[in-house]
């Protein structure tokens, strides 16, 4: 079984999230800030926590 790349897969979920975490009902919406970037990652951050707890993905 191949083993997960955590890595890859938070960029990957962090850029699912990026567009979620961004207010379109802001004049700006469409400009990135650093405080939707992190809040992206933090998203990605917890999911990847919660399926390491739960051994998602773990080579058994």
């Amino acid at each position: 079984m191949k083993e997960i790349d955590w890595e890859q897969r938070r960029y990957e979920i962090a850029k699912e999230m990026l567009p979620i975490t961004c207010d379109r009902r802001k004049p700006y919406w469409n400009k990135i800030r650093g405080e939707e970037v992190v809040a992206a990652v933090a998203y990605a951050d917890a999911l990847i926590e919660e399926l390491k707890k739960n051994s998602y993905g773990k080579n058994d």
